[in-house]
């Protein structure tokens, strides 16, 4: 590895004798790359797994936006679809994950363009990709909580056919889950680890019990062709079009798998654990999402009245069940997961927000950069968040469409935050930026995960844009195009206010850095670094 890597702010990290004795390999290769340990590592491996299969929940997810493939083609971009966003997603984490072995820090994908940039315009792509990190993050909690409130209403309104939902009324009940959710969050720090495990058993045994039942239930299966041949293509687009843009909505489907790099300073030997987190997260995935897939696909009797319903997988509850109840309760059991995941996303999107304030990439960094002094928490971080949720709801009341205009803001904008480090990897050449790390793809296999990951992201930037439907009309339209432009405009004129002159970055310890690489690989330990550095002081 190169010193053109280190060779930014160079504040050494060389602790007194009362402080060195304390620090751990995990605290040394933190302060090697500008920041320090302020939270407890009370995460866990399989902690830090719950936590990342909780927000991505890649069975759940499809089970909320599987309507828009079933639109683009039919059974075909349902099962088709999701097997090729699967792959796809597969090379984008696996590169990402690299990177969050090399620089483990819970400021994740800015943190990592900024490690792997040169030193002329790190700071400015770490400060583009940090909004949208911080954007896309709580937009990613935003359609967690309203899909929990949609939940809601739709199921009242099963029971009750008589009931009529209002917008403004699922627009309250969002409120009311992101409160509480935050309050958990903030008031209840030491019980996340547990919560988040609570989280991931329901879900997987909601897998097995959801998976067992709707076959077992199911009058009759559905034809094999329905699902895997006749294609049924209803968007106006052709159907290489419309099947890619099935392909987009599939992605959903993985969306969030970066979420463990946002605890990785509150896990131990993080370089290892938070990979292995999202490898695991991944694989849990795509083996619960299909077998899922094919089994509701089956049980299902009528895919029409599913795709037109306000929600079309209570729909295949009750015609797989054939029991208005057991429909209900399935969908209950389903909000209790998916609400396990609000509170995920509330974690992650204050620690995100955190981390980037820590390096004052926000206005008033000083303020949500702080952690609360005795719950050791960054409880201002998460408020900010919240408030930000409330606020933006409020589109939610005078347009749907507008609305999930900007959440697909967080499909595009994550996965851009994904894909910009690696383009920078590419560029700048992986033997030079990279230093040594548990999880290594190779020369060969690494360079095809972080090409594709570009070409991949390059496409669907584009195609994100489209509206699913033509002709296009003012009640379906895709404004995100519009949303992307106003983000641009607004990250600009913060940089150019002010924040091209403050923003530096974290504070990169230059000698640090040349001993991350054998922490990383377990070659040193603590101690001799701390020995190093008091023989230096």
């Amino acid at each position: 590895m190169e010193r053109d890597l280190t060779t930014a702010d160079t504040t050494r990290v060389n602790p007194t004798s009362e402080q060195a004795g304390g620090l751990s390999e995990d605290e040394l290769q933190l302060r090697a790359q500008g920041h320090v340990g302020e939270l407890p590592r009370q995460f866990g491996a399989f902690a830090t797994l719950s936590l990342a299969f909780s927000i991505t929940n890649s069975w759940v997810g499809y089970s909320a936006v599987f309507a828009t493939p079933l639109f683009a083609g039919g059974g075909p971009t349902v099962f088709f679809g999701l097997l090729v966003a699967t792959i796809a997603c597969t090379f984008i984490t696996a590169g990402l994950a690299e990177l969050a072995s090399a620089f483990p820090s819970s400021g994740g994908q800015y943190h990592f363009a900024f490690m792997v940039s040169s030193p002329s315009n790190r700071a400015a792509i770490a400060f583009t990709v940090g909004w949208l990190s911080v954007i896309a993050w709580a937009l990613t909690t935003a359609s967690a909580a309203i899909f929990c409130a949609q939940v809601i209403v739709n199921v009242a309104s099963f029971l009750h056919p008589e009931y009529v939902w209002t917008q403004w009324q699922v627009y309250l009940i969002y409120v009311l889950l992101c409160v509480i959710a935050v309050a958990i969050v903030i008031w209840l720090p030491r019980q996340i680890p547990h919560l988040e495990m609570l989280s991931f058993s329901l879900s997987i045994v909601g897998f097995l019990v959801f998976f067992i039942a709707v076959l077992a239930a199911s009058k009759g299966k559905q034809r094999a062709s329905i699902v895997f041949t006749d294609w049924y293509n209803q968007t106006g687009w052709g159907d290489g079009t419309a099947f890619l843009l099935g392909v987009g909505t599939c992605m959903y489907t993985y969306l969030g798998v970066d979420s463990s790099t946002h605890v990785a300073e509150e896990m131990p030997n993080p370089g290892k654990g938070v990979p292995r987190a999202m490898s695991f997260t991944m694989l849990i995935g795509m083996l619960t999402a299909f077998m899922w897939t094919l089994a509701f696909m089956f049980s299902s009797n009528d895919l029409d009245a599913v795709s037109v319903s306000y929600l079309p997988i209570l729909t295949i509850y009750d015609q797989a069940l054939r029991s208005q109840a057991g429909a209900a309760f399935f969908a209950a059991w389903l909000l209790f997961i998916y609400y396990g995941a609000v509170i995920s996303c509330f974690v992650t999107a204050g620690r995100q927000t955190w981390a980037f304030a820590r390096d004052n990439g926000l206005p008033y960094s000083n303020v949500f950069a702080k952690t609360h002094p005795t719950l050791q928490v960054p409880a201002n971080a998460t408020i900010a968040t919240l408030i930000f949720c409330i606020l933006y709801g409020l589109i939610y009341i005078g347009s749907t469409t507008a609305f999930n205009s900007f959440i697909s803001l967080s499909i595009l904008g994550l996965n851009l935050t994904y894909m910009i480090p690696q383009a920078v990897v590419v560029i700048r050449g992986r033997d030079k930026v990279l230093p040594k790390r548990h999880f290594n793809l190779g020369p060969v296999f690494g360079t095809f995960c972080n090409v594709f990951t570009v070409l991949w992201m390059l496409l669907f930037s584009v195609l994100f844009c489209f509206p699913v439907f033509l002709p296009a009309t003012a009640q379906n339209m895709n404004y995100l195009s519009v949303v992307v432009v106003g983000l641009g405009i607004f990250v600009l004129g913060i940089w150019w206010s002010g924040k091209r002159k403050t923003f530096t970055g974290p504070h990169i310890d230059l000698a640090g850095l040349e001993v991350l690489s054998d922490l990383n690989m377990g070659h040193l330990a603590a101690a001799d670094v701390i020995e190093a550095q008091r023989k230096e002081a």
